[in-house]
């Protein structure tokens, strides 16, 4: 099993993220949204949380998350 660190992962999705984007933007357009039918496995859905976590931790210490109010936020994910 290959690992990966958060940088890594960062990395991978910047540089291709706007290929992708065409891509699915291309195949999806005439279709819509294809819905996702089987159940994440145990751990996909660990390994999505704890990239979140470690995603919105790091914005939190660069200072990119601002409390707007009590229950909501501003995220300049630029």
């Amino acid at each position: 099993m290959r690992k990966f660190t958060l940088e890594q992962i960062n990395e991978t999705v910047t540089n291709n993220r706007t290929r992708a984007n065409a891509i699915i933007k291309k195949e999806l357009q005439p279709i819509g949204r294809v819905k996702r039918y089987r159940p994440r496995s145990p751990g996909e859905v660990k390994a999505l949380n704890e990239i979140s976590i470690s995603r919105w931790n790091k914005a939190v210490e660069e200072g990119k998350i601002k409390k707007l109010g009590e229950r909501s936020y501003y995220y300049d994910y630029n």
